[in-house]
């Protein structure tokens, strides 16, 4: 017998869960933390006229587009971005990209505490769910403000989408500790906050003003143990920009490929305390000028390649590489109702940007043992940088 429809659906009655692609018989990995889910599907239609009416001829459906985009707090558990690519041979976005996965959204009764609680004959799974198979990875940001908690933020695209009710869902929630979760990894600052950033094991920039060097921890200062900036956020995020594969014989398509190069942006605000100091010459910053004595790849421009590495407490690390280059500097605010003046380094690469993690499931392939008790302060963590992580 069909369960009752429920009255609404709320954050406590729905989940999402992951598996790889192709995978049938595997179950779904259920994602913690998540605070926003959403699904969108277009059915692309193409029109055809012909002479002799103005009526339309036919109109032509071609493959149906479902997009889902997802947001989750950084917690210790794995990363949405690593669930949809369980079986990533690196870490790098190529590796990353070219994964598909199988994403189940399941809604249960609004009459319980938790999913899974009913307690129903087809073992706990929802009343009602909804799978998306051959999904795609298409963009991903992470977003560490001085206000609220670190978040994760993912879109995926594909196109296939299929209702599932009662006896025939297969989301079961029983292994994944609903009703009693809690984040992973609550002995490294639980959901993670402006407080877990890890200064010390973190590199940013020359071009802003404040820091110190190159190095690991040029925004500490290691005397005093408090930041030499005032930084207020860290955003970084990236578009895969899909492009399809079409073949004969087929209506969908072959495949989605990613249309590299690919743009990785980085945003780094702080609140102002003197100028930002960057100076824009026509013939190029003289700091950076071959004056003979000591040639540079910067000589005659206005901005260098610079190294963006950024270490949370409970292991999740961001490593943009070591060539990004300064797109764009704000200062701004400061204005006659009180506010602070802050300034916003916008920063920008290609293709580089490698996404760590104790939780990811891909540990096993990259030779990591796929270990979710990793602490972030084992043997290689206090040395980031390309290759570290992927032991």
């Amino acid at each position: 017998m069909p369960v009752t429809a429920n009255n609404r659906i709320f954050y406590a009655c729905q989940a999402v869960g992951f598996k790889n692609y192709g995978h049938v018989a595997a179950q779904y990995l259920l994602a913690h933390g998540v605070q926003s889910v959403g699904i969108t599907t277009n059915f692309n239609l193409e029109q055809a006229f012909e002479l002799g009416q103005i009526s339309i001829y036919e109109n032509i459906e071609g493959t149906p587009d479902v997009e889902v985009t997802m947001e989750k707090v950084i917690d210790g558990y794995p990363l949405l971005y690593h669930l949809a690519s369980p079986a990533a041979t690196s870490n790098g976005l190529v590796g990353r990209s070219k994964e598909r996965c199988d994403v189940a959204l399941g809604i249960w009764s609004d009459g319980n505490d938790y999913v899974g609680e009913q307690g129903t004959p087809n073992h706990d799974n929802p009343q009602v769910q909804v799978d998306m198979s051959g999904m795609y990875i298409s963009s991903i940001s992470y977003s560490i403000p001085v206000d609220g908690m670190a978040t994760e933020s993912i879109t995926l695209v594909g196109n296939h989408k299929a209702w599932l009710r009662d006896a025939s869902t297969n989301l079961d929630p029983r292994s994944n500790n609903m009703g009693s979760d809690k984040p992973f990894s609550s002995g490294f600052g639980g959901v993670q906050r402006r407080e877990n950033v890890m200064l010390s094991n973190c590199v940013f920039p020359r071009d802003i003003n404040g820091v110190n060097g190159s190095g690991m921890g040029n925004g500490f200062n290691s005397s005093t143990k408090l930041p030499r900036v005032h930084f207020q956020s860290f955003n970084v995020s990236t578009d895969f920009s899909r492009e399809d594969i079409m073949e004969l014989g087929r209506k969908a398509p072959y495949y989605r490929a990613t249309t590299f190069p690919i743009e990785v942006s980085c945003e780094i605000e702080m609140i102002a305390i003197s100028g930002d100091f960057i100076g824009a010459y026509e013939y190029g910053d003289p700091a950076l000028f071959d004056d003979g004595a000591s040639a540079t790849t910067a000589s005659g421009n206005n901005t260098r390649e610079e190294v963006i590495q950024l270490t949370l407490e409970n292991g999740t690390a961001f490593d943009l590489g070591n060539s990004n280059r300064l797109a764009s500097v704000s200062y701004g605010g400061g204005d006659s109702t009180g506010g602070n003046v802050s300034i916003t380094y916008s920063f920008t690469n290609f293709n580089d940007l490698d996404v760590l993690s104790s939780g990811d499931p891909a540990l096993d392939a990259l030779g990591g043992g796929g270990s979710m008790n990793y602490s972030p302060y084992q043997s290689g963590m206090a040395g980031i940088g390309k290759g570290v992580f992927n032991k």
